[in-house]
């Protein structure tokens, strides 16, 4: 099937300790050197949620049991704008594994105040999202 251009998930996965989960992209990655979350592109037809599920087990062998929705990153991308649905997991199964060694140098959980310097800005600001509205419940 068809991806459809211009429109992807991303998957902001904790893990207990409350790290995310980040893999280095390599080779012929778009913008390889940079960190991102496990996503991709949706498949013509595919449900948003199937989509992240998807990609989460395609890319670090991961089973999202629990993906809860985050919204919407418009992201300049080169010559055209590429729409990422967010979407957190806190609840998995499996053990992460780099399972597109070819894009990926391999997945690694981060402290919240120590992410690398050099994320994918489309991808942090999903992070970003995600870390305000938790802010924000907080305070309520």
């Amino acid at each position: 099937m068809k991806d459809v251009d211009n429109l992807g998930t991303g998957i902001l996965v904790f893990d207990k300790n409350k790290r995310i989960l980040l893999g280095k992209r390599i080779g012929k990655s778009y913008k390889a050197g940079m960190y991102g979350v496990p996503g991709g592109r949706i498949i013509k037809g595919e449900s948003v949620i199937l989509s992240a599920k998807r990609e989460l087990k395609e890319e670090t062998g991961l089973t999202g049991k629990t993906l809860n929705f985050v919204g919407i990153v418009n992201d300049n991308q080169r010559k055209r704008t590429f729409i990422h649905m967010v979407f957190v997991c806190n609840s998995y199964s499996g053990k992460e594994a780099n399972l597109e060694p070819d894009k990926c140098e391999g997945w690694k959980w981060y402290e919240l105040d120590k992410l690398p310097s050099n994320i994918l800005p489309g991808h942090l600001a999903g992070i970003k999202m995600y870390l305000d509205d938790i802010n924000l419940i907080e305070l309520l």
